[in-house]
């Protein structure tokens, strides 16, 4: 099966779900990186959002993943710190991509015989005419219970209201956002002293790199069972506003 990825680069979390499905799957033909969150202007969005001490932190963190990105091209390091780096230790050719429904990207999929198109943390919302392309369909994988918490930063919004779990959910996508049949759901339990960085890895690195590469395995062979999405269920959720900061610190939660 030719599988191609579509993601945005991040030092912290994608690189390792990476690291694991590029291992595990050597049919991956492509990883398209396209523009994400980590963009200059948005410094002053995140500062409102984490607070000084978590943004110090986390900016504190880029720079060393950063540079530890540059010195695994020249000694081998146990893991990758980048989404191009761990493309290329499995020498899976890496594209920049601008607008994953742009005519001539579409093309390039159709030239390399795209079957499956998996989409880790694209931040773009795929249209019919590159849905049509994969002959197996296109899947993603998101760190909610969907359709309860469909939107950004679920693992955010479980902690600032309370939940006691939430969970993985790896379903195949349609032209609406976090919105296609399941394919497989894991639940995660949310211990009390959880920060986002460690649901994050606990729950869409940990169980989410295990769960996407039995998907994809499942729809190689034939074996999926589509689930359809109870929408009375769906909550949706955008980034926070000021509220909902507050009720994250309140909850005593933090992002590292």
């Amino acid at each position: 099966m030719r599988i191609y990825v579509l993601t945005q680069e991040d030092p912290f979390y994608i690189p390792r779900l990476l690291d694991h499905l590029l291992e595990a799957r050597r049919d991956v033909v492509g990883v398209g990186v396209v523009p994400g969150e980590l963009q200059p202007g948005r410094f002053w969005r995140y500062l409102r959002l984490m607070g000084p001490r978590d943004f110090t932190l986390q900016f504190a963190n880029a720079g060393t993943h950063r540079a530890l990105g540059f010195v695994g091209r020249a000694l081998p390091l146990g893991r990758s710190f980048s989404v191009s780096d761990a493309a290329r230790r499995q020498g899976v050719p890496l594209d920049h991509v601008c607008k994953v429904n742009a005519p001539d990207f579409i093309q390039s999929l159709r030239t390399r015989s795209v079957e499956l198109i998996v989409s880790v943390a694209c931040p773009q919302i795929f249209k019919k005419e590159i849905l049509s392309v994969p002959s197996k369909g296109a899947i993603n994988i998101h760190g909610s219970l969907l359709p309860d918490y469909q939107g950004l930063l679920p693992s955010f919004w479980v902690l600032a209201r309370g939940e006691t779990r939430t969970g993985v959910t790896v379903h195949f996508i349609d032209e609406h956002i976090d919105h296609g049949d399941i394919i497989l759901q894991e639940l995660v339990p949310i211990r009390e002293d959880d920060t986002v960085h460690s649901l994050v890895m606990r729950s869409k690195i940990g169980v989410g790199k295990h769960l996407l590469v039995e998907a994809i395995a499942r729809i190689e062979r034939g074996e999926v069972t589509r689930t359809k999405l109870d929408m009375s269920r769906a909550r949706y959720f955008s980034f926070p506003d000021t509220e909902a900061v507050r009720r994250f610190r309140t909850a005593r939660r933090r992002f590292i």
